[in-house]
């Protein structure tokens, strides 16, 4: 890459992104870097190289300390002052936008292969592992009060969200956003700490061994939660017990700060795998367990949910004493999700005050069991993803409304040799709960009607669905006849457009 494509002033300027001792003011700051939206706080060259085991391989133009404000792996959304992180995958290799990195703003990069660049390069052995250590590294740099690491094979990312409802209520609380919770999305959230915060909850995902030890050793996390584990990506981890001992992963990242082994452990004692977390809690030494579910030997007990149609009612004993919860959400999980949320914040040293206000406040998360109203009735859209687990648990939720049912299924991803089977057992238990019709899209589907019975059936486009569902909806609207609709389906079967064209033709006043 030739080094003359950019003006020499404006390399000065890349390379001015100066820490908050050195900006006396906001406007001098926007005048340094030449953007409005300049921030206080950057990393310096002497914080990047040594922390993820680096040399620099490229001059520095500028007497000023070189610094950077953000990081970035993707030019598309790279912001000026940037470090960016040239990748590597199987279809792609970030080195080959490093030009336009830097002519979009870059102050630094980060590679694996010697480059010639016009603002300092930093070389690694591997990117990836690079952005691990760098995470790891700040992560400790900042002191929050509680950092949480939240995984599970159903409602990580509604306890998440319920969890952040909770905390932002009582300090500044950094989450997880979207699906950032693999090895590129926690670094990168961990990356997005500020000294100004004083709560962190970073979501972890997987799809095979060592990924969640790995997520847990860089975010180093005070209180770590699994939400359960169920047959979901068979496909990346064999078998239950594979999963199981998987999530069990989570456990390995507490305790590894400072001499205080004050780290806390919260599982559900309702889940497969309680047993084996609770072994694996004592042979890493974790002193700290706190239980939630519906046994005996929970701490906190969920009890008595009910289904209305603004959400659902429950009752918590915490410890011995009951609490009752109204929350505007639908299905019974979101009772265990809001028992998982309470032993965290309690754990953290929240107040029973300081908590409810979180749950009854909480509206859930779109895509998932979202509650509209449409002219028949309800349409419930999960249609963000979908296991084995969330399927049955959303089935539960819509045969406890009142009128005809009609669950609209796109096929469920990563099950491996399992996919048909398991898609044959929703498809009788959709039977058993009382489901009146069973509409299905995407390959894995195909078997799902013959198993259902004589309303049950197969398309192969989402619009052929929907037209289906429609007449349905129609037919019972002349009779006024109550219909409530659950979608729901993996990512990669796009359910969303069911949903949406549902609403397009059908939808009534939001439901309060």
């Amino acid at each position: 890459m030739g080094q003359d494509f950019i003006p020499e002033h404006w390399v000065a300027k890349i390379q001015a992104q100066l820490k908050q001792k050195f900006i006396k003011s906001p406007t001098e700051a926007k005048e340094v870097l030449g953007m409005d939206n300049a921030t206080e706080f950057s990393w310096g060259l002497e914080d990047l190289v040594p922390n993820v085991d680096g040399s620099l391989i490229s001059p520095v133009y500028s007497e000023r300390p070189v610094l950077f404000n953000s990081v970035s792996t993707d030019t598309r959304t790279l912001e000026p002052g940037a470090l960016y992180i040239a990748l590597k995958g199987e279809q792609f290799d970030g080195h080959d936008f490093i030009e336009q990195a830097i002519q979009k703003g870059a102050a630094v990069v980060l590679v694996s292969e010697v480059v010639s660049s016009i603002v300092p390069a930093v070389l690694v052995n591997d990117t990836r592992l690079a952005l691990g250590k760098f995470a790891r590294w700040h992560r400790q740099q900042m002191s929050v009060k509680k950092l949480i690491a939240v995984t599970g094979s159903n409602g990580k990312t509604t306890t998440k969200s319920l969890l952040l409802n909770v905390f932002q209520r009582v300090g500044h609380t950094l989450a997880t956003e979207g699906n950032l919770n693999n090895e590129l999305g926690v670094p990168r959230t961990l990356l997005n700490l500020r000294p100004e915060h004083e709560y962190a909850i970073i979501e972890m995902g997987a799809n095979h061994g060592k990924e969640i030890s790995y997520l847990t050793q860089l975010a180093l996390p005070d209180i770590a939660l699994i939400t359960n584990a169920s047959d979901a990506h068979l496909e990346g981890f064999g078998s239950l017990q594979g999963i199981i001992e998987a999530k069990g992963e989570i456990f390995q990242g507490l305790n590894q700060i400072g001499s205080n082994k004050e780290g806390v452990a919260v599982i559900n004692t309702d889940s497969s795998g309680y047993l084996d977390w609770v072994q694996i809690t004592k042979a890493l030494g974790i002193t700290k367990l706190v239980r939630f579910g519906t046994s005996e030997k929970a701490g906190i007990t969920v009890s008595g949910v009910t289904t209305t149609a603004k959400g659902i009612q429950f009752n918590l004993i915490i410890y011995g004493v009951s609490y009752a919860v109204t929350m505007p959400v639908l299905g019974e999980h979101n009772a265990f999700n809001a028992a998982a949320c309470v032993a965290v914040a309690l754990s953290a040293g929240l107040s029973w005050d300081e908590i409810l206000p979180g749950l009854e406040s909480f509206r859930g998360v779109s895509g998932r069991l979202q509650q509209q109203a449409i002219t028949t009735g309800c349409l419930i859209d999960d249609s963000y993803n979908a296991n084995p687990a969330s399927v049955k648990a959303g089935i539960s939720t819509l045969v406890r409304l009142s009128g005809h049912s009609i669950l609209c299924l796109g096929a469920m991803a990563e099950l491996g040799a399992h996919s048909v089977s398991a898609h044959q057992e929703i498809a009788l238990y959709a039977r058993q709960q009382g489901v009146d019709y069973l509409f299905v899209y995407g390959q894995a589907t195909q078997s799902m009607p013959a198993v259902f019975g004589e309303q049950g059936q197969f398309f192969d486009s989402h619009k052929a669905l929907y037209e289906q569902v429609a007449r349905v909806l129609k037919q019972k609207s002349y009779a006024q006849q109550t219909v409530n609709i659950l979608v729901k389906g993996s990512r990669s079967a796009q359910m969303e457009r069911v949903s949406t064209a549902i609403l397009e033709e059908f939808s009534a006043n939001s439901l309060t």
